[in-house]
């Protein structure tokens, strides 16, 4: 079959447990339930098959074996299968429920790693199959994920597959220190040795630099909101279909109150994962700070619903939703659920809910909660400066809508914090050039420098007004061309130019790590900029799952037809305002992924 494992081939580098579904069990007498578990079955693997640490078998695949090779032990052995979900249902009157009982078993061992119980009313069984499918991966996502970081822990960081390193560094950062930050990095760095593509150990690079830049070494956050941004890009670069990969961009234009980029990305992770709690949880804050409040509070409902084994900090994410929603009430009670200290702006919110609500003495309790930690996390025992506080919360907390800010500002006020609001909270960069740069008329306008000139109609202007729109931000070919290709003329890089490029590759990591120890700045650069370049090659020639791309596929044949206009829009602006074209030039990169990349800084009017 041809999905038999190869017992001779190389063991790889298994990412994602391995799990196949039993056909669900119904009993002869019940026909109905026969049917709705042929059903049940291919939705609850289209439903595991959305979260990235699962290897799904196929429907066809599943329903195909027999009950001889549904025995754990030997899917273990002829399919590498790590999980099996073997699964019951039964189904009574209209009127009554539909019983469903799942059981996760360890193929290796057949160990009951775990059991469920579902009832649903078989009249609304349409309106919720999906419900309880997504309920059922949610819980096989955590459980599978505890098992092996379990087994990882216990074992040392040379032995770790690139998958363990990613959720060893993903529990490290959930200490929420600098330190924890510094070791976290160090076992991305790992991953990536093992494999240079894995975009979960770039994203989790920028989380722990996202951390230091937005909760705690906030003094110094330019060079950690480079970092942040730039390792998130690359992991979108190397998979965007990730949706860890764009909330982690997500958060990152809001933090930088680009609003527009932000809600693109949330947008984006609701598409790839609708139903992943986790996700859900996350990114109900961020749609908070958007001011999409009733949007905020379903998806914390329905994560609540799906994941009711939760960890805490689904209690302070959905706290905050309340807050901005002014549900004080609601959220205080979610807040009352959780540890304390799960964020350094926690007891602030608290502070700020209680005061409203006309809860003084707590208010005041942890108005001074607050401050301690504030000096022991983000000062680090300095005494606070006057409206430091202020700033700091200001700083981290987002918010689009002036009101979410005025009632946290005042809630405090009342709780007991003082001082002056300096503006610090929020750069912005002072002596920027000012251009616009639309369509006016059937016809493009661009100003620049004191300069204004008139542009015919062409592709090429509105790919680079999407890009001025958006400075830094790197754009897919494919969401520039608009359209999606046929056919394809062969490989972009066959198997040996592969392995050749991730041998370079290894050979230069080791270099630069040399180069970097013995302070040779000037190699480090030239080795770096070689490393980005062929690390970009191998992006642009592998597709998902590893697959290379082929010279006529759609992205090769929308990253030709967008380098091409882009280049030619530039030509024609260059002949009509030789600066603007100059700046243009040096400033927009082409290529799978575009940019504006500004030389220096300009603020764009787009039209």
């Amino acid at each position: 079959m041809f999905f038999k494992r190869d017992a001779v081939g190389p063991a790889r580098d298994r990412r994602a447990a391995a799990i196949a579904v039993a056909p669900f069990a119904a009993a002869p007498s019940e026909p109905e339930a026969a049917r709705i578990a042929s059903a049940f079955l291919e939705d609850v693997i289209s439903e595991l098959a959305r979260f990235p640490n699962f290897e799904v078998l196929a429907a066809r695949t599943s329903l195909s074996l027999t009950p001889e090779q549904l025995v754990p032990a030997r899917l273990h052995e002829d399919f590498g299968v790590t999980h099996l979900l073997d699964s019951s249902l039964r189904a009574g009157t209209p009127n009554q429920a539909l019983k469903v009982k799942v059981n996760l078993i360890e193929t290796a061992t057949g160990r009951l790693a775990w059991s469920g119980d579902y009832d649903v009313s078989l009249a609304s069984l349409h309106a919720v199959e999906n419900e309880v499918a997504a309920a059922v991966a949610n819980q096989l996502s955590t459980r599978i994920d505890t098992a092996r970081l379990s087994e990882a822990r216990h074992r040392p960081t040379s032995s770790l597959e690139a998958y363990d390193l990613w959720l060893r560094g993903r529990e490290v950062l959930r200490r929420g220190t600098s330190e924890a930050d510094a070791e976290a990095r160090a076992l991305f760095q790992r991953a990536l040795e093992l494999d240079p593509t894995y975009a979960r150990a770039y994203a989790g690079l920028s989380l722990s630099h996202f951390n230091d830049w937005s909760c705690q070494s906030w003094n110094c956050w330019e060079e950690a909101e480079r970092l942040a941004f730039d390792y998130a890009c690359r992991a979108a670069e190397l998979d965007d279909s990730d949706h860890l990969v764009q909330a982690v961009l997500a958060r990152i234009h809001i933090y930088r109150r680009n609003w527009g980029q932000g809600r693109r990305h949330l947008e984006r992770v609701l598409a790839l994962s609708p139903n992943n709690a986790d996700a859900l949880m996350q990114t109900c804050v961020w749609w908070s700070y958007l001011g999409e409040d009733d949007r905020a509070l379903s998806m914390a409902e329905k994560a609540f619903r799906l994941n009711p084994l939760h960890e805490p900090w689904y209690y302070i994410y959905a706290f905050l939703a309340c807050f901005m929603a002014q549900r004080l009430e609601d959220g205080i009670a979610l807040a009352e659920a959780s540890p304390p200290h799960m964020m350094v702006d926690q007891s602030a919110y608290m502070a700020a809910t209680y005061a409203h609500l006309g809860r003084m003495d707590e208010a005041r309790r942890q108005h001074a909660m607050f401050l301690e930690t504030f000096r022991e996390k983000i000062t680090f025992g300095r005494e606070p400066r006057p409206g430091e506080p202020l700033d700091y919360l200001l700083h981290v907390n987002p918010f689009s809508r002036e009101a979410d800010r005025e009632r946290l500002v005042e809630g405090l006020r009342k709780a007991g914090l003082t001082g002056p609001i300096s503006g610090r909270a929020y750069r912005h960069e002072d002596g920027a050039e000012t251009g616009r740069f639309g369509l006016v008329g059937g016809v493009w306008q661009a100003h620049y420098k004191g300069r204004s000139v008139h542009l015919p109609d062409m592709k090429g202007c509105r790919d680079i007004a999407l890009l001025l729109a958006s400075p830094r931000e790197r754009i897919h070919c494919m969401d520039l061309a608009g359209r999606v290709a046929e056919g394809n003329a062969g490989p972009l890089m066959d198997g040996r130019a592969r392995a050749s490029c991730h041998a370079r590759i290894r050979d230069l990591q080791a270099a630069l790590a040399d180069a970097e120890r013995d302070g040779d700045l000037a190699r480090s650069e030239r080795l770096g900029a070689e490393l980005d370049a062929l690390i970009e090659q191998l992006s642009a020639a592998i597709g998902l799952g590893g697959r290379g791309r082929t010279l006529g596929d759609p992205v090769e044949k929308a990253r030709t037809a967008v380098t091409w206009r882009i280049r030619s829009a530039i030509k024609k602006v260059a002949e009509a305002h030789p600066e603007l074209g100059r700046h243009l030039k040096a400033s927009i990169r082409t290529g799978a992924f575009c940019s504006y990349e500004p030389e220096t800084n300009v603020r764009w009017s787009i039209a």
